[in-house]
């Protein structure tokens, strides 16, 4: 299987309206019953689909005004890889601006599912 770029942008658009709708269905779309998902490089990562659904509505910082930006860097058979960024408002008690800045490496099965997900990303406050 080899996906395009267009693919990737496609799923990367769903990720993204995902992370700002924190919706379950909407993130379960994404991924692959046995999908594996890794939150940096010495993490153990989150392993199916329930579990990353759950990991990910879980988040207890809690975000508004929400607004992100990718780019595509490469595609290779099953293989994505892009650069992103992400800013927001931070619901907590300070109520700090935060972005986020990162890559990902996804692979896909053939109906564009993320079978394995995994980023590296720095966080700074604003």
């Amino acid at each position: 299987m080899s996906i395009s770029t267009t693919q990737l942008s496609e799923w990367l658009d769903r990720y993204f309206l995902a992370w700002q709708t924190n919706d379950p269905e909407d993130v379960a779309g994404l991924f692959s019953q046995d999908a594996v998902y890794f939150y940096g490089p010495f993490k153990e990562g989150a392993r199916g689909r329930d579990t990353i659904v759950a990991n990910w509505i879980s988040n207890p910082d809690g975000q508004s005004h929400v607004r992100c930006a990718f780019e595509v860097l490469a595609v290779e058979d099953d293989l994505g890889i892009a650069h992103w960024n992400v800013l927001f408002d931070a619901l907590s008690p300070n109520g700090k601006q935060t972005e986020l800045d990162g890559i990902l490496v996804l692979k896909f099965n053939p109906v564009m599912e993320c079978v394995e997900h995994r980023e590296w990303y720095s966080r700074r406050t604003l």
